[in-house]
């Protein structure tokens, strides 16, 4: 197993795939789970893009800054404001009458962002790993099986299409072959490849806070609802 293929299935073995959160909605997933979910994602939208700054900004390497800002780019809508990727889930919460009003960022989201911001400031492999893997890759494997629970509910409950589904699983396909190349061009030493090995996985034990927040929120509405 080369570099590349090792840490991708860092990836896709590590056990956030398999929270119990996201294992439960892909049997059945509810309308309040998917506001819950998208809802959260939004504040995890806002800073990823500050992240791909973070770690353009690391680096010396004009090649290395070229591919961030690519990125950094297409996350942006090419300069189109309603095409930003956040602009688009709001506008997708918009259409699902989500309450802005009442949006609040639970306790380990903010954790799970404050904890990536702590993996970039390790460094610029550190960064590549988290960006990378950790997020690009990831989040076309996480983003797939709420997309797949979503397009169940939309049948159910005749919810609008999901755009801000499809426009994050095309971009990330992207964004992460892109990632990895970038890796395999730069990560070329045992201690660059080390740093890129332990960003990932630092950001992937990060991304449990999140899943965490989500089954805890699920466990007091519960209790509201018995109460």
């Amino acid at each position: 197993m080369n570099f590349i293929e090792t840490i991708k299935h860092d990836v896709e073995k590590h056990p956030v795939l398999q929270s119990t959160w996201l294992k439960q909605r892909n049997l059945s997933m509810s309308f309040e789970d998917l506001l819950l979910w998208l809802s959260q994602e939004y504040f995890v939208s806002i800073g990823f893009v500050d992240w791909f700054l973070l770690v353009a900004a690391k680096t010396e390497d004009q090649k290395a800054k070229i591919v961030l800002v690519e990125n950094i780019w297409e996350e942006l809508g090419e300069g189109k404001i309603a095409e930003t990727h956040v602009s688009i889930l709001t506008d997708f919460l918009n259409q699902l009458n989500f309450d802005f009003l009442s949006h609040k960022m639970l306790p380990e989201t903010k954790t799970y962002l404050e904890k990536m911001k702590s993996v970039i400031d390790l460094g610029f492999f550190y960064g590549l790993g988290a960006l990378g893997p950790a997020n690009e890759y990831l989040l076309k494997l996480e983003y797939s099986q709420i997309s797949d629970a979503y397009q169940k509910l939309k049948l159910e409950l005749g919810l609008p299409e999901g755009k801000f589904f499809q426009v994050n699983l095309d971009a990330d396909e992207g964004h992460s072959k892109r990632m990895f190349d970038l890796i395999a061009e730069t990560a070329i030493t045992d201690e660059s490849k080390k740093q890129v090995i332990e960003g990932n996985l630092l950001a992937l034990d990060a991304r449990l806070d999140f899943y965490l927040g989500l089954s805890k929120f699920d466990e007091s509405r519960l209790k509201k609802v018995g109460s």
